[in-house]
């Protein structure tokens, strides 16, 4: 175990907030209970000073605290390099790597690797994986490159496209259009939803979602689909394939079974569990991504090959 210590700010918009609420807000994987003894047991330090949980907080207030962290876990490092210039470095990130530090890893993510290896004095991510995805992540090397890249991703011109594979036989293309969203009541607050039409009843977080699905290859129950991403928003393959009834290989959050979220959660997978995902990741790979290069001009297509894990699913014992 190591010990983290954390130094926070208050910000404008949290003035007048109840000590306990606002650490609840910010740090939610802990109950208000929780918070309030740990401020109760002086673990909290309010500018220095042991406090009360119903201490309202004031404008650039200092909240101080330190918790145990476990040890940072290993994680596959073998970043390929794509494609390199002087503005841009794009990799193809194995699965179970995190992107940028966050949580329980520090060191072993893509951007601390990168540094570390003298390939990166500062590194701009340009878009967003998934711990457990793979494949193509393009970074920038410097401010300037980053912002033209983030332009035209705004401006739509970034086609991504993804290789997954579901539960379930795809015969034919997919034309997905509708809305993610959220389900406050759900058991799995983390799980996102998607339907076709627009949803109704106690909802948060709505945003148009669009994605295509081409067969790729079956076998043994199982599809490999190509996705093309109109819209870029959290979750989008993973719930949409869900609610369609394909549930992706692997994805404890969105599988077959969601007790299987749990399990993993509480640590208690069993050999069955394991045998229900078929591989320990959800089976989704950032295959390609096509722009006119943002400082050069020209077409530019960056590709990364599926990974064996994927690929084994379609192959015959």
């Amino acid at each position: 175990m190591r010990i983290e210590s954390k130094r926070i700010s208050v910000p404008e918009q949290a003035h007048g907030q109840r000590l306990d609420v606002f650490l609840t807000k910010r740090f939610s994987d802990f109950s208000r209970n929780d918070w309030q003894r740990r401020i109760d047991g002086g673990e909290i330090r309010l500018n220095g000073l042991v406090s009360r949980p119903s201490r309202k907080l004031n404008f650039g207030d200092v909240i101080e605290f330190s918790y145990e962290m476990p040890d940072e876990p290993e994680v596959p490092t073998n970043l390929e390099v794509i494609y390199e210039d002087e503005d841009y470095l794009v990799v193809n990130k194995p699965p179970g790597l995190p992107v940028h530090p966050s949580g329980i890893y520090k060191t072993q993510t893509v951007t601390e690797i990168l540094k570390a290896r003298g390939m990166l004095k500062e590194g701009y991510l340009l878009h967003r994986l998934d711990r457990e995805t793979s494949g193509v992540l393009a970074l920038g090397k410097n401010r300037v490159a980053a912002a033209a890249f983030q332009r035209i991703l705004r401006a739509g011109g970034v086609e991504k496209f993804y290789e997954v594979a579901v539960e379930g036989l795809v015969t034919a293309p997919i034309d997905a259009r509708g809305y993610i969203y959220r389900v406050p009541t759900s058991r799995l607050s983390r799980r996102r939803s998607f339907s076709k039409t627009q949803p109704e009843g106690e909802v948060l977080d709505v945003q148009t979602a669009w994605t295509e699905f081409f067969p790729v290859m079956s076998h043994q129950g199982l599809t490999l689909l190509r996705a093309r991403l109109h819209t870029g928003r959290m979750h989008q393959i993973r719930a949409t394939l869900f609610a369609l009834g394909f549930p992706v290989v692997g994805d404890k959050l969105y599988g077959p079974d969601e007790s299987l979220y749990f399990h993993f959660a509480d640590d208690t997978m069993s050999e069955a569990d394991w045998k229900k995902l078929r591989i320990a990741r959800s089976a989704l790979h950032c295959c390609e991504m096509k722009l006119v290069h943002p400082r050069h001009g020209g077409e530019w297509s960056l590709k990364a090959p599926l990974p064996a894990d994927i690929m084994s699913l379609f192959k015959s014992d």
